[in-house]
């Protein structure tokens, strides 16, 4: 745009030509994102390490957002995450991520279960409106965290309760 203001600068055009000039370069413009999301509609990227986050992403994203996140869920696999504090809805997580091999950084990454929002001190969502890779260590601990929960949900033959009659019948006349 700075040379397109320039060439009118130094020329002696009047203002209905730079006015007409201006709106063909605004329009030409808006072309070539409409063609772009058009290529983004149908393709599609594939997934790196086919996560469920990233698959999400995928389904969301244009194609420049989902790289950029597909950098960020390549970078979590440095993070070590753990818990430091947690209540019901609430939990402070600690983000380990290996820089180098003897550096670490050391970052908090706050959780809301009951809002679904998460903050990271780097605050990439915040400038760029994409997770980095600690919002992601941390939305995958969890996540791993409530499978673990919904796993004592689940069904077994060794809950009494839940047994058939006829293994109940079976197991009565055998013990």
């Amino acid at each position: 745009m700075h040379i397109f203001f320039n060439k009118f600068i130094t020329c002696n055009s009047s203002l209905i030509q730079f006015v007409k000039q201006y709106n063909n370069c605004l329009e030409s413009k808006k072309q070539k994102e409409r063609e772009s999301d058009a290529a983004d509609f149908l393709t599609i990227i594939p997934c790196a390490i086919k996560s469920l986050i990233e698959t999400q992403f995928q389904h969301v994203s244009t194609h420049a957002k989902f790289r950029e996140v597909q950098v960020q869920i390549k970078r979590k696999v440095n993070c070590i995450t753990r818990s430091t504090e947690s209540t019901l809805d609430f939990t402070v997580y600690e983000i380990l991520e290996q820089v180098s091999n003897s550096k670490f950084n050391k970052l908090v990454v706050t959780y809301d279960a009951i809002s679904c929002k998460i903050k990271c001190q780097y605050l990439l969502f915040e400038s760029k409106g994409i997770l980095c890779h600690h919002c992601l260590s941390a939305l995958s601990f969890e996540r791993s965290k409530n499978v673990k929960r919904m796993h004592t949900h689940i069904k077994s033959s060794h809950d009494e309760p839940l047994l058939e009659s006829r293994s109940r019948r079976f197991d009565d006349l055998m013990f």
